[in-house]
């Protein structure tokens, strides 16, 4: 219990960190603005394991988004890797920023030359925050906490909407 207390701790700090530049350049909210638009993205990842460079994606669709992360690394020709899809409903803070809450899963793999294994699946809760820093630009930051025991996992990154 404790684990989860640290964990929720830990993806509220990188929200409101990621979303402090935009609270200081943006106007007063309403329910109806958020940011809108879809957006790749790169990063870091990092976990109890280390830092991992990572890729991210964000599809709007109105109030809700799907988001995807993809993470790995390699090391002496294994390779791991971690794919994370989610749906999170987006509160809108100002027509530039946005805080998320969703669910979703995430599917870990190891590879080499000659071999690809599924070491398994599970439920994942997320939780973050972005910001467009100019009309193309965003910034994001947030927190994936695996339901099975897994741990934490906290990416930061910029992206370019369309």
């Amino acid at each position: 219990m404790q684990r989860f207390f640290r964990s929720v701790a830990t993806i509220t700090f990188v929200s409101i960190l990621a979303c402090v530049p935009t609270f200081l350049s943006s106007q007063s909210a309403s329910a109806e603005q958020r940011m809108k638009g879809s957006y790749v993205g790169a990063g870091v990842s990092v976990d109890s394991g280390g830092a991992s460079p990572t890729v991210n994606g964000r599809f709007d669709l109105d109030s809700f988004s799907i988001r995807a992360t993809v993470t790995g690394a390699c090391e002496s020709g294994v390779c791991a890797t971690l794919f994370i899809p989610t749906v999170t409903y987006d509160f809108g803070l100002s027509e530039k920023a946005n805080i998320y809450a969703g669910i979703g899963g995430s599917v870990f793999t190891l590879s080499d030359s000659s071999f690809s294994v599924s070491l398994g699946t599970g439920a994942v809760l997320q939780a973050g925050a972005e910001g467009a820093i100019t009309k193309d630009i965003v910034i994001y930051g947030d927190g994936t906490y695996f339901t099975n025991g897994g741990g934490t996992l906290l990416k930061v990154g910029v992206g370019y909407k369309w």
